[in-house]
């Protein structure tokens, strides 16, 4: 069986951390959370994470707007927060209704307050390896990966999903490390073979179960990052883990996995933003 990554562990250890710097801060950092009325699971998480914001010390503000918000209201929202003193961080549901151009509004958050590193000029940053500052659930899959201690200078990594938020960066994060990386996705031929060759194998591809024993090396790592709600109200993975757990050497279960350690990851960047603020104007 695989040692279990265990991401509600690291998530604890990571908030006590933050929570300890917090209160060396004489003014508290504040993240304010943007989502629209007909998102209910953006909803639950945003509403979760506030909590979880103020047990450790960070004020979280909430903005639920209504669906037929338009793209200009949204965006002078954003630039309003942009120039808020209180705020150092703003968080956007993602994905963004139809009605609102993503690419606008990636142009318009402040680089300085962007916490899940979606602005085109903080990714672009993750690219050439200049910021300590990546989408939470990529830095989470890494923060998960360093925790098992494997070594990932020299590993095969293959990463199945290619979102700007997750497969990309994440693959950027790795080649930092050293790791010789794959990006495979809905369009790859031979993926099972693919995949066999995988010393590291991320999965993001939103279908459960997907990624049986069959597509795993003996011996790998398997980052599981999807969350996949069932009819029955149960949530599953990308990955059969049932089975992964009988060859990896290392796996992440679902619940309890990256997804636990998201939310830490958010506070770390935001942080990371505050820091930065206070330097600023210091």
């Amino acid at each position: 069986m695989s040692n279990i990554l265990d991401g509600k562990e690291l998530s604890k250890k990571i908030k006590e951390r933050i929570k300890k710097e917090v209160e060396l801060f004489e003014r508290k950092p504040r993240i304010d959370f943007l989502y629209f009325e007909d998102d209910k699971s953006t909803e639950v998480y945003f509403t979760r994470a506030k909590k979880q914001a103020e047990n450790i010390g960070i004020i979280g503000s909430l903005h639920n707007l209504p669906v037929n918000t338009s793209e200009k209201d949204f965006l002078t929202l954003i630039e309003y927060l942009n120039k808020e003193k209180e705020t150092s961080a703003i968080m956007i549901q993602m994905p963004l209704p139809k009605h609102i151009n993503k690419k606008n509004v990636c142009e318009t958050i402040s680089i300085e307050k962007d916490v899940d590193a979606i602005s085109h000029i903080n990714l672009g940053r993750i690219f050439i390896g200049d910021s300590n500052l990546a989408p939470c659930t990529a830095k989470s899959a890494m923060a998960l990966l360093e925790e098992s201690g494997v070594k990932i200078e020299g590993a095969n990594a293959v990463i199945i999903g290619r979102s700007e938020i997750v497969g990309k960066p994440l693959a950027h994060l790795l080649l930092q490390k050293s790791a010789t990386v794959t990006i495979a996705h809905s369009k790859t031929k031979n993926l099972k073979d693919i995949c066999k060759n995988a010393d590291i194998l991320c999965v993001s591809i939103g279908k459960a179960e997907f990624i049986t024993g069959e597509y795993i090396k003996e011996g790998a790592v398997v980052i599981d990052i999807g969350i996949n709600v069932l009819n029955d109200g149960s949530l599953k993975g990308d990955v059969n883990f049932e089975e992964a757990s009988k060859i990896a050497s290392y796996i992440t279960p679902v619940p309890n996995g990256v997804g636990s350690v998201t939310v830490a990851m958010l506070f770390d960047n935001l942080i990371y933003l505050h820091k930065n603020i206070i330097n600023k104007n210091n």
